[in-house]
């Protein structure tokens, strides 16, 4: 590497150097093409190794990962090896575009205004999942712009379709609608930078109001993470309202 992109910090659970070697190559690779800094690297066996590194930080979520970006103390990309490799690649990248992006844990501790979500105490998972849907967008964009779309082509694969939810009885309440709405944005956020608005419209799963919604409102978002987690949450609040009937 050259002085810009220093060696991260290498922690190996449950692995040998020797199975891990393989991934560290790989991480040390895209960490050039991302043009990261900085960072540190865990290398898991599997699940419970993940889960004993999470600790208090688990969530039953945790093990849908294939690799995990925290920032809390520093950035830190966790990789477990019991995954297929494409998905595990794929998994890299996007996650060092969390390093590159999101790498403090400001990112992750973002707050709106009660009245620019007024959900009750709802607000705070649906801003969770908001605030997710946004930082996927913006390391996909990012990765886009870098020409490293076809790095996330195995990763959207697996998102899409969309699994279809009973949309016109969700309309009927409000605190629903807004769960099951923003729990859908991840992934719709995710592939608009790689599928292009054209190819998101035809998205299957998700009411084409969301879509367009999606499509709308990203336009208008900058380079500024903060600023577009208050943005999206504001804006989709207003479009929650007319969604329900």
């Amino acid at each position: 590497m050259t002085s810009k992109h220093l060696l991260p910090v290498i922690r190996l659970v449950g692995v040998s150097p020797r199975e891990a070697l393989p991934v560290v190559e790989l991480v040390e690779r895209a960490s050039r093409e991302v043009t990261v800094g900085r960072f540190d690297l865990v290398v898991v066996k599997g699940r419970e190794d993940l889960r004993e590194v999470l600790g208090d930080y688990w969530t039953p979520e945790s093990s849908d990962f294939y690799a995990l970006h925290i920032a809390l103390e520093g950035p830190t990309v966790e990789v477990r090896l019991d995954v297929p490799r494409d998905l595990l690649t794929d998994s890299v990248y996007h996650d060092l575009g969390h390093v590159k992006l999101h790498g403090h844990r400001r990112y992750y501790e973002i707050s709106v205004p009660r009245d620019d979500l007024p959900l009750g105490n709802a607000a705070p998972k649906v801003l969770y999942l908001l605030s997710i849907a946004v930082r996927d967008y913006e390391v996909s964009r990012y990765l886009a712009e870098r020409g490293l779309a076809h790095t996330q082509w195995p990763l959207m694969k697996e998102m899409l379709p969309l699994e279809p939810l009973p949309w016109e009885e969700l309309r009927r309440n409000k605190l629903t609608s807004a769960m099951a709405l923003a729990a859908q944005l991840k992934e719709i956020l995710f592939s608009l930078s790689l599928l292009g608005e054209d190819l998101v419209r035809d998205i299957s799963g998700a009411p084409e109001e969301l879509l367009e919604w999606a499509i709308g409102t990203t336009g208008k978002l900058g380079r500024n993470t903060i600023q577009n987690v208050r943005l999206v949450a504001r804006s989709f609040y207003h479009f929650l309202s007319s969604f329900v009937r």
